[in-house]
């Protein structure tokens, strides 16, 4: 036990008399983190971006078909679900509300995107979109 503790105190040792010399060793170590932890931070934005696009597509998809002609909110809500399942991994936790009234409709749908940085405080992905209902206008 006392072996190992000795060799770990070596390591630490030969650590910290590298670390204090002048010769840039240091200066590379901060380097290559600095490098990989904004390499990631790229990528989370990728992945952040993904999700919000996954979000607008399936508002635009429950947003046309619940503005049909006699259609229900339940049915666009229906055509978000199907889409999201169909892109999997691309946003987690969706929730998908449809308001449909005799003029308007309006379609939310709010995710969260993959962390790839763990413990980072990523913000939601949320699309809302609101249009007009289809009616049906008798010919003059």
């Amino acid at each position: 036990m006392t072996m190992r503790i000795r060799q770990q105190q070596g390591w630490l040792a030969r650590l910290r008399a590298k670390l204090s010399r002048e010769d840039g060793w240091a200066g590379t170590v901060v380097l290559i983190i600095g490098t990989m932890f904004l390499l990631l931070l790229g990528v989370q934005g990728f992945v952040w971006w993904t999700a919000s696009n996954a979000a607008q597509i399936a508002a635009q998809s429950a947003y046309t078909v619940a503005r049909s002609y006699e259609s229900t909110p339940e049915a666009g809500q229906a055509a978000a679900i199907q889409l999201l399942e169909s892109m999997p991994g691309t946003l987690r936790d969706p929730v998908v509300t449809v308001n449909r009234t005799a003029e308007s409709v309006t379609v939310t749908i709010t995710g969260q995107a993959t962390e790839v940085i763990p413990g980072g405080l990523i913000p939601p992905a949320t699309y809302t979109l609101t249009g007009p209902v289809e009616r049906w206008v008798p010919a003059p």
